[in-house]
């Protein structure tokens, strides 16, 4: 079976949406889960469509496989979408039940795998600030020194990439185009593609902070 789906360049995991137990985003505000854009498959790419009952499948077999099967598996689903981006959470997030099983995975993973993703998890994010960014509502909760933050807005369907060191160059992101907040930087357009925002090191992975 096979573990990641095809995702904007990457393959991303995807787990059940809602809150437990019929889903995985135990810290998700009401809103976040009114505005969930994978509700939204009609505005959206076919990429988002995978079914509730797909990503329970896909959510069971990463919880109780052992993490270095898991890790053979999404190291070979990587190979077979052409991609060596693996982004976590392309819906749903980590159950606190989960994290230690989910960390064991990350840190199971070859180098070669760059990781990416973004979770309401705070213990998650704390543990691995270089792979995830923290998802807040509201630019006061994300003043936290060396950490990347996204911040959606939930109206345009689209999240601001936040760091409170500096300014994050591409850091406005989706659904269809990531550019840069600044005019000057407009050459920094390009189609919504992780692959790109990893080659120039823009969004996500500006983080200049951790270096």
């Amino acid at each position: 079976m096979k573990l990641l789906r095809p995702f904007t360049g990457t393959g991303s995991v995807f787990f059940p949406v809602g809150l437990p137990p019929e889903g995985t985003c135990e810290f998700a505000t009401p809103t976040c889960l009114k505005h969930c854009y994978v509700n939204d498959t009609d505005n959206f790419d076919e990429e988002t469509r995978v079914t509730q009952d797909e990503k329970h499948r896909i959510y069971h077999r990463v919880i109780n496989c052992s993490p270095e099967r898991v890790r053979n598996q999404i190291v070979k689903d990587l190979d077979g979408l052409q991609t060596h981006i693996l982004s976590w959470f392309g819906s749903g997030d980590c159950l606190m039940q989960d994290l230690d099983g989910i960390s064991a995975i990350i840190e199971a993973l070859p180098d070669s795998v760059v990781q990416m993703g973004f979770t309401r998890n705070h213990t998650l994010w704390s543990r691995f600030p270089d792979i995830f960014a923290l998802t807040v509502d509201r630019e006061e909760d994300a003043q936290v020194p060396g950490m990347m933050f996204a911040i959606p807005d939930f109206e345009k369907q689209t999240s601001v990439m936040y760091s409170p060191d500096y300014k994050v160059r591409g850091g406005f992101c989706g659904p269809i185009l990531c550019r840069d907040q600044d005019r000057c930087y407009e050459h920094l357009t390009h189609y919504i593609n992780c692959k790109t925002c990893c080659r120039r090191l823009l969004g996500c992975f500006d983080r200049r902070a951790l270096i």
